[in-house]
């Protein structure tokens, strides 16, 4: 009980089981009737995409919880307070890029699709 237990724990801590849903034929293989709207690849890959982008942005809270703990702990040294800035603006700019890199995807897919 507790080995099934804890097999369902990793598979929902590492969303295994969401992202994979749709690959339910022989040998993994996908079954084009199964997936009920889209090909079984694309709504896996949009699965794989938004996954991705769960732990972007558990990454970004933690660089802002970083930059943060290293501005409290400055203790009024100057440069302390500059690299925590530094750490600040690395965050924003890493959000930004990743949620541009999202942005482009979605239209590339939007632009294809016509």
């Amino acid at each position: 009980m507790i080995k099934k237990l804890s097999n369902k724990l990793t598979k929902t801590i590492l969303m295994w089981e969401s992202v994979m849903e749709p690959w339910t034929g022989v040998g993994g293989i996908p079954d084009p009737g199964s997936a009920g709207s889209g090909h079984p690849i694309a709504v896996v890959l949009n699965r794989v995409l938004m996954w991705l982008l769960g732990i972007f942005g558990f990454l970004a809270v933690i660089s802002f919880i970083i930059a943060g703990a290293l501005y409290l702990t400055a203790q009024g040294d100057q440069n302390h307070i500059e690299r925590a800035k530094k750490a600040f603006l690395f965050g924003i700019i890493g959000t930004v890029v990743g949620l541009i890199g999202l942005i482009v995807i979605r239209a590339v897919d939007y632009l294809l699709r016509g």
